[in-house]
């Protein structure tokens, strides 16, 4: 049955007084049992009324008697504790812990100290000020009465202050008001070179310090003002060096006011000088090694705002460290960058990238756009936590440009070792295409055979010149240069494309810079780049309007000449300017465009050891921009005709000449063969080198027309064969060659006495080289 109201634990002695029952009869007994009633009564609330734990134990350790503090610890009625085990109660000390205590108890009759004690009901741990005391009966000790108090907070908090007061890494001194010390903490043992507490307290304490006169004056300010900030002291060490500490004591009074001790902290000013001077050394060092840093060191913090830019900012981008402080990240980046600039910062402030590398373009002061390569990770503070972003950038935008002129050229090279055979093969039916067509113009009677003549030819040069193109692409030669003045260069340029220019109502400004020097390039060569360059920006102009300005600038430019043109055009959009170089890249492809006028022109341009590159036009159109090396010391070259003037040699000019013709396609073979005989020419034919030496050694030639490729064999090994094997005097050569020769190979050849002709070619050309070469032969070379 629950009970509803809580009522009073009664001890045993308590519960017998209220029952008349075992109470004595008679009145004498009565009486006493009233007496010794009262008296337990008496003791009962005696021990109940103590602030402290009261119990009684037998050496068996069972519990006779406790008081009302400890049953409320345990939560319990006395009934089930007395007469109850201790282990029962308490889970330590253990039951064999005090046990092995009991002989020594029992021997001195008495014990006090502190207790751990932890209660096995509520598993909590307490610490106790207990005193114990031995019960005698006849002499002997037969039971254990204690008391104890409750001292855990305290204990708690002593120990805290034991561990901080040994952990604390200043040191820490209680002194008398003689300033002789009383205690010290490790930190102030170790500042004095001691390993024992005891030796250091050994009087006279106050020898530690070096001036007396410091020790009065620190008595006498305590006394005053009850303390002292940082103040130094000179103390002497253990092996007599002196330990230079800022001291800050605190005067410590009794009740009556009076100065009883005083407390406080040293630090050894000495290290911390130091340690001062390696941290400003340690910050000097950072900030040069920042400062001479070749990238820009920045740091953002969480929002993407600048916190610490490093002084290079400035060179790199114009704006000062100070300018870009509380800058947001985004504020200056171009716009098409800053999506995934700041998709980057947002994968390292989240920990979802450790370390990233971004490229993008940012504004320069002065204007334009610069192309940084930022490397960067996550900044961390001593937790882990994220705080910001650590990052050094670098401004790749010239190593980005060659980079990109790297990896064109490598394209370019692929390309054209794949067009080189292509262009290679296709020679051989254009070198008799041009033939037959001046064949057939020689021989038409009527004006419409005539223009149909003329028409093939235009259209087998044109292709004619479109592999030229290609091979000179896929293996540039090296020119003969001369030094030509630029401006001559552009003159003849714009000669050349004046009547187109009228017709498209374009005005033209040339702006020369008077006593330039001259340049070293092949004048036909560089008038066909420009050509090509004007011819585009013709095309440009007349895609906006009918009509426009060009203009064109010859400067000098660090020590090299330069030469802009420049058109007010539509431009050239941004994302198109890296590929306009491109072979086969054009966007006037329905216009007849081919897409290699601006990669020969590359080409052309580098062979020369110049760069061409396109920028903005002030015009507002596109600029072309190319830069020559300067001749050294070369006298100016005679003026030269982009056209090759071609001449007809009249029939009969080479009336009794005997000449071979070497080579494998029957189509070039029969049309050489043709032409020649056309003229007087005896001529024989064969396809092999081996049918060429069985022609070689039964008759004398006066000239062998030998193809340089000729399937596995080699129109150089019929050459090396006739020189080394022919007694007398071998005919003259002329080595025919699909492929495009540099100047090198070309003097290679013209050394040992042979001459070259590049297909395609047209039959007036190779006449006129077979009576160059039977006019005014080289030197025949006898057998070595």
């Amino acid at each position: 049955m629950a009970r509803t109201k809580k009522t009073k634990t009664r001890t045993p002695l308590q519960q017998e007084a209220d029952n008349p029952s075992v109470r004595p009869k008679s009145d004498a007994g009565e009486a006493l049992f009233d007496i010794v009633t009262r008296s337990q009564k008496s003791f009962r609330e005696l021990i109940d009324s103590f602030d402290r734990i009261a119990f009684n134990l037998s050496l068996a350790g069972q519990f006779r008697v406790v008081n009302r503090q400890f049953a409320d610890v345990l939560g319990l009625p006395f009934a089930e504790i007395v007469n109850h085990p201790v282990e029962e109660f308490i889970a330590e000390p253990t039951r064999e812990e005090l046990a092995q205590a009991l002989p020594r108890f029992v021997e001195n009759r008495s014990w006090s100290g502190v207790v751990r004690v932890r209660w096995r009901r509520h598993q909590k741990v307490r610490f106790y000020d207990c005193t114990l005391y031995a019960v005698m009966k006849n002499g002997e000790v037969s039971g254990i009465s204690g008391l104890a108090r409750d001292i855990s907070e305290q204990w708690e908090a002593e120990s805290r202050f034991a561990d901080l007061f040994g952990t604390l890494q200043e040191g820490v001194y209680f002194a008398s008001p003689a300033g002789e010390f009383l205690d010290v903490n490790p930190a102030a043992m170790r500042m004095l070179g001691y390993e024992n507490k005891e030796e250091l307290l050994k009087p006279p304490a106050d020898r530690h310090f070096a001036n007396a006169a410091e020790r009065e004056a620190l008595i006498a300010e305590l006394q005053k003002c009850g303390f002292v900030r940082d103040h130094e002291l000179s103390l002497r060490r253990k092996n007599g060096s002196l330990l230079h500490a800022r001291n800050s004591s605190v005067a410590i009074r009794d009740a009556k006011g009076e100065f009883v001790r005083f407390q406080g902290s040293l630090v050894d000013i000495t290290d911390r000088e130091q340690m001062e001077k390696r941290l400003r050394e340690e910050q000097e060092f950072v900030r040069r090694l920042i400062a001479s840093f070749p990238d820009v060191i920045a740091v953002l913090d969480t929002n993407g705002r600048y916190t610490f830019v490093s002084p290079r900012v400035q060179e790199t981008l114009g704006y000062t460290p100070e300018e870009f402080i509380g800058l947001r990240l985004e504020e200056r980046p171009h716009p098409e960058d800053r999506e995934r600039l700041l998709d980057f910062f947002r994968r390292l402030t989240t920990g979802e990238t450790s370390f990233g590398t971004a490229e993008y373009r940012t504004a320069h002061k002065e204007g334009g756009w610069r192309t940084i390569r930022a490397n960067a990770s996550p900044l961390t503070n001593a937790d882990g936590r994220i705080i910001g972003v650590v990052a050094s950038a670098r401004d790749v935008t010239e190593s980005r440009r060659i980079e990109e002129q790297l990896l064109r050229s490598e394209k370019l090279a692929a390309i054209g070792q794949m067009v080189s055979g292509v262009a290679h093969e296709l020679n051989n039916p254009l070198t008799a295409i041009l033939g037959v067509s001046d064949l057939l113009r020689e021989r038409a009677t009527d004006d419409v055979s005539r223009r149909q003549s003329e028409l093939i030819h235009q259209q087998a040069r044109r292709a004619a010149e479109l592999v030229q193109g290609l091979l000179m692409f896929s293996r540039p030669s090296q020119l003969q240069s001369q030094s030509v003045r630029a401006a001559e260069l552009v003159a003849k340029a714009l000669e050349l494309r004046k009547s187109e220019l009228q017709a498209r109502h374009i005005k033209v400004q040339v702006d020369a810079a008077a006593n330039l020097p001259p340049v070293d390039v092949n004048p036909n060569h560089m008038i066909q780049v420009l050509v090509n360059l004007i011819s585009n920006a013709e095309q440009a102009i007349g895609s906006a309007r009918d009509y426009g300005q060009i203009a064109v600038r010859v400067a000098q430019a660090n020590g090299k000449q330069e030469i802009l043109l420049d058109d007010d055009g539509p431009g050239i959009q941004p994302e198109l300017r890296s590929k306009i170089f491109d072979p086969f890249f054009t966007t006037r492809r329905s216009s007849g465009g081919s897409g290699l006028g601006l990669t020969i022109a590359l080409v052309i341009v580098k062979e020369h050891g110049g760069t061409i590159e396109a920028q903005t036009s002030p015009l507002g159109g596109a600029r072309l921009r190319i830069l020559l090396p300067v001749a050294k010391g070369a006298a100016p070259a005679v003026k030269s005709d982009n056209a090759t003037k071609s001449t007809r040699p009249a029939h009969g000019e080479l009336k009794g000449c005997s000449i071979l013709v070497v080579d494998d396609e029957e189509g070039v073979r029969e049309l050489i063969e043709e032409g020649l005989k056309a003229r007087g020419a005896n001529v024989s034919a064969v396809a092999t080198v081996e049918e060429a030496w069985k022609r070689l050694q039964k008759g004398d030639y006066d000239l062998v027309l030998c193809d340089l490729n000729l399937g596995r064999e080699s129109g150089t090994d019929l050459f090396k064969e006739v020189s080394s094997r022919t007694s007398q005097a071998f005919p003259q050569f002329i080595v025919m060659t699909g492929e495009f020769l540099d100047a090198q190979q070309i003097s290679k050849l013209e050394i040992k006495g042979a001459r070259t002709l590049q297909k395609p070619f047209q039959i007036s050309e190779l006449i006129a080289l077979v009576q160059q070469a039977l006019s005014n032969p080289e030197p025949k070379i006898s057998k070595p």
